[in-house]
């Protein structure tokens, strides 16, 4: 690998705060021009303090300490039996010294990444199910819906997967935008607001309630929304359909009604057979 030789000497001099002036200003500008000088600072921070604590452990004297003690228990009547459990301590006492300085400088340069954890919530047939993500964000999900999502969010962002038809609440953080994930591939993004997915393998269905959200499709935006409004997006066609809606009548679900208005009797027997699980035949 090729190095910088005089760049990694400025920094250690920075780090170790033996720095002229004239050197910690060309640091800092280095470091306001470039994220990774400041990563290769903290490194070189690091290592120092790994090396300090590695002369912490060599400063032990193992020998000494093992006279000491045999000497304390030499009158005592348990003499043989501690002095050889002392005498294998000692014998090993070594390896585990050398393994503890290994294992300082491993995970100080190789942090392994964090195992995320997902719960995953099934709403009963025929019922509306109502939690609190981990963020204190809320959600009712619609009979038969599914939503998988990690018992601790990202630090960059918060996801969750759905299937089905689920309403959210989610509470605001411009820093940690919100992203609901289809079976379609749709993405639903939002910082702090109210709408409502139904997400199906060919369509997925948004209705904006308040706030803001944004329709993306393999990263690509496909709409904003605005409050009342409902867009469908149809995965086999790419077409996407917007349109004016009464919230009251399309969220009325997660109170536990059913409003039809002007419906055809087939999408209001279908319905009736989500909500309450039975198979009516028309």
């Amino acid at each position: 690998e090729e190095h910088n030789i005089d760049r990694e000497i400025l920094l250690f001099r920075y780090a170790v705060g033996v720095a002229t002036d004239a050197e910690k200003e060309e640091v800092e500008k280095l470091i306001a021009a470039s994220k990774e000088i400041l990563d290769e600072l903290t490194s070189v921070k690091e290592a120092i303090r790994i090396n300090g604590k590695i002369q912490e452990f060599e400063s032990y004297d193992i020998h000494t300490g093992y006279k000491n003690v045999r000497g304390i228990i030499r009158d005592s009547g348990k003499q043989r039996r501690r002095l050889q459990f002392l005498s294998r301590a000692a014998a090993i006492f070594t390896l585990p010294l050398l393994i503890t300085t290994l294992t300082f400088g491993y995970l100080a340069f190789h942090k392994p990444p964090e195992e995320i954890v997902y719960a995953e919530i099934i709403s009963a047939p025929g019922l509306v199910s109502r939690f609190e993500l981990p963020d204190k964000s809320k959600v009712w999900l619609n009979s038969n819906a599914t939503l998988r999502y990690p018992v601790r969010f990202d630090k960059r962002k918060r996801e969750v997967e759905l299937t089905g038809e689920g309403y959210f609440e989610v509470r605001s953080d411009k820093e940690h935008p919100f992203y609901v994930n289809t079976p379609a591939g749709v993405k639903i993004m939002a910082h702090g607001t109210q709408f409502n997915v139904h997400a199906e393998r060919k369509i997925t269905e948004t209705i904006l309630a308040e706030g803001k959200v944004t329709m993306l499709y393999k990263e690509q935006s496909l709409k904003e929304l605005n409050q009342g409004e409902q867009a469908s997006y149809h995965n086999e066609t790419g077409r996407l359909i917007t349109k004016e809606v009464n919230l009251y009548e399309k969220l009325a679900w997660k109170d536990g009604k059913i409003i039809f208005r002007n419906a055809p009797l087939n999408e209001v027997f279908e319905q009736l057979s989500k909500r309450y699980n039975v198979d009516i035949v028309l």
